[in-house]
């Protein structure tokens, strides 16, 4: 192939696929949160097709191009989870779907693990297979965590380096049995222990469509090597536990909302000044979808003295103007409107609502409420789409793709959300 053939392909991908999501470079930046750019999000993206080239077809590349929406699908997904694609984070995988070559986005085991830690709530998260020889030990109720020694030696002493490691450095763990995982939180306590057995796993694995033959699959992956068979397919092992984990540890968009909500609920309302000189000092964006929250200076206080200071910076002053005389009108400021959504993602909400059976319309409201913060008659701002969407791909994805197993585990969450809160509030000075 001449320079010049060479030179007129190149230009032609450039125009194609390339092409199309910069293109969408507004709906990503949309959806994106704030810590993760716009442009090093489409050039990791981009990054990742032209590393394919070459490589066993079909290439990401040539399935991207065959299904330019199946990328800009599994872009979209990689973009409401925070996460850079192409990464350990989140894969970007050819595959053929009914014999056509698609892009399939998989969130990998880190960005599960990443999402705990965006919180702010937990200090580690441990996950770790368990195979035959392991020493192991849990009982619930008893221990707050497993008991999991898995190097040699005598009585498993581990004095040297040949005990923990093997003489050689390898050390024969026998097949993998089951896989644990619990975090710690930043107050100190141990979250739930998640506790899955080889059955457990492999049935997870089975509900999500594993195919023995496909090369591509996580599944079939040698995370140890060839030498090393029986630890093929640990990474999703790992990731299958973190997915159980998560209902039982905060994730930034649910922990954010439900922690600064359930503060400036239980910091309770203030006496309003004589002349009405500001009431509310600012406003705290739990910068997660749901509504900025209007908060009281000892609100704010309370709120730092919490830990939530870091969440305030970019508070404005809102003046109040007291109550209103009788045949008096409100003074009111000038209102900057939150973004709206863009016509793709309100698309792609319309198609997962009606996907997932969450119920009558009531029913439907209150996920909507929930969710956002605000009621379901209020005009959906650009951050309430996102996180509606988030939460209802999220429960696909959890659910293996069953749409009524979704909706049970949403109306789950809302409820622990909803308990939570009432917690909080039953706990603060002056209640209870």
């Amino acid at each position: 192939m001449t320079a010049t053939t060479v030179s007129q392909a190149v230009e032609k991908r450039d125009a194609g696929i390339v092409n199309v999501m910069w293109d969408r470079k507004a709906h990503f930046a949309a959806i994106l949160p704030d810590h993760v750019d716009v442009k090093s999000f489409l050039g990791t993206a981009a990054a990742a097709l032209y590393a394919s080239e070459g490589g066993r077809s079909p290439t990401l590349m040539e399935a991207a191009e065959a299904s330019p929406d199946s990328l800009i699908t599994a872009l979209m997904r990689c973009a409401a989870l925070g996460h850079q694609p192409g990464t350990d984070e989140f894969y970007l995988t050819p595959r053929k779907v009914k014999g056509r070559p698609a892009v399939l986005g998989i969130e990998g085991y880190r960005g599960v693990i990443e999402r705990m830690y965006r919180s702010g709530a937990v200090k580690t998260v441990i996950v770790r297979e368990v195979c035959a020889r392991d020493r192991f030990k849990f009982v619930e109720g008893d221990m707050d965590k497993p008991s999991h020694h898995f190097g040699g030696g005598e009585g498993f002493r581990n004095e040297t380096g040949a005990d923990f490691f093997g003489q050689n450095g390898s050390r024969d763990r026998g097949e993998m049995v089951g896989v644990y995982a619990y975090a710690v939180l930043m107050t100190g306590a141990v979250s739930r222990v998640v506790i899955l057995n080889r059955d457990d796993v492999l049935a997870a694995r089975d509900a999500g469509g594993y195919r023995p033959d496909d090369e591509y699959s996580p599944w079939n992956r040698a995370d140890a090597g060839k030498g090393r068979p029986e630890f093929t397919g640990r990474s999703m092992w790992w990731k299958t536990a973190a997915r159980r984990l998560e209902p039982w540890v905060p994730t930034s968009a649910e922990y954010r909302r439900e922690q600064l909500r359930a503060a400036v609920q239980a910091a309770g309302p203030v006496a309003q000044p004589p002349q009405g000189n500001g009431a509310y000092i600012g406003t705290v964006d739990p910068r997660d979808g749901s509504a900025p929250v209007p908060v009281t200076a000892r609100q704010a206080a309370q709120l730092a003295e919490s830990g939530i200071g870091t969440d305030i910076h970019d508070a404005e002053v809102v003046e109040d103007p007291g109550p209103a005389v009788p045949d008096e009108k409100p003074a009111s400021g000038p209102a900057v409107k939150p973004p709206k959504p863009s016509a793709t993602a309100r698309r792609q909400l319309t198609d997962l609502m009606r996907q997932v059976p969450l119920g009558d319309e009531k029913d439907t409201a209150t996920f909507i409420e929930g969710v956002t913060g605000h009621p379901a008659d209020r005009e959906l701002t650009r951050p309430d789409v996102t996180a509606l969407v988030t939460t209802l791909e999220d429960a696909l994805e959890h659910a293996g793709g069953d749409p009524t197993e979704a909706a049970h585990q949403i109306w789950t969450q809302h409820q622990r959300a909803m308990d939570a809160a009432r917690g909080a509030a039953d706990g603060a000075p002056g209640h209870g």
